[in-house]
């Protein structure tokens, strides 16, 4: 067990897989879904009136009797979804995570909206010239590696009609600069941020170069074997990404300091795009 918990508690090289999936594994996906919708807790989902304002935005820069179909790519428990459709959107949600899905899936029915949504992993999502906005927001670009950053922005080139906008955001180097390095560990009798029954948790924060950062959680349970979640993060300057959505082919229309459309601030954390096909 020592040797296998060493290997999990390694620095791995950048961009390493991670040993196991939060969004699938049964232990971790479905507390990962309800911190989701916790707005108060860091990672989980923008609150309302910040989801609000970028809806507005979205609506304001390519409204629905222009730009009819949307589809928002890593779409959690469909916040966006519902109030793009309550904005008269023909929307499609794809997420990984099947608890997700699910939950937005009745709380469509429940609100008595008519939404796509699937399961599936957003990488392997293609489609050709079937959708007027593409969303890839909420920091989900900043976790992809080079390879998959490269890919994903050609599907979804590929799925937008002639003139659909890609919306996308990331994380800015000032993050990466505030970034502190720490190894910190706890022994949980009960339900936390990393499982429903008594664990022992390691959270290792580590900082690599070319703007790129770990942050990795290892679960031990009693008489089980470790696990291990890797959650990687590749921060950008305004013109990093705007290469990289360029070199797919877009044209910039826009940049700002949020999805909401703020103006964009050097100062800033994060970077968003609107960028034309």
């Amino acid at each position: 067990m020592n040797n296998l918990l060493f290997e999990h508690l390694k620095k791995p090289d950048v961009f390493e897989p991670s040993p196991d999936d939060i969004w699938t594994d049964p232990l971790m996906s479905n507390l990962v879904m309800q911190e989701h919708l916790n707005p108060n807790t860091p990672g989980g989902s923008a609150n309302n009136s910040f989801i609000e304002k970028c809806v507005n935005f979205i609506a304001d820069i390519s409204p629905p009797n222009e730009y009819e179909k949307v589809i928002d790519l890593g779409c959690g428990p469909g916040l966006y979804c519902e109030k793009l459709a309550k904005k008269g959107y023909q929307v499609t949600g794809v997420d990984f995570s099947e608890s997700s899905i699910r939950y937005a899936e009745k709380q469509a029915e429940k609100e008595n909206l008519d939404i796509e949504y699937r399961v599936e992993d957003i990488l392997e999502y293609e489609g050709t010239n079937k959708y007027d906005i593409a969303l890839l927001i909420y920091y989900t670009y900043s976790s992809l590696n080079e390879k998959e950053r490269g890919g994903i922005l050609e599907n979804i080139y590929n799925s937008l009609n002639k003139g659909g906008v890609l919306i996308i955001d990331g994380f800015s180097a000032n993050v990466y600069n505030d970034f502190k390095e720490e190894q910190i560990w706890s022994f949980n009798k009960k339900q936390s941020l990393l499982s429903t029954e008594p664990h022992i948790g390691f959270i290792q924060k580590l900082k690599y170069s070319d703007l790129v950062t770990l942050t990795k959680t290892t679960v031990l349970l009693e008489d089980a074997s470790p696990k291990t979640y890797s959650y990687w993060n590749q921060y950008y300057t305004k013109n990093t990404i705007e290469k990289e959505t360029s070199d797919a082919g877009f044209k910039t229309k826009g940049i700002y300091s949020n999805v909401s459309g703020d103006e964009y601030s050097e100062d800033g954390n994060s970077i968003a795009l609107v960028v034309e096909k």
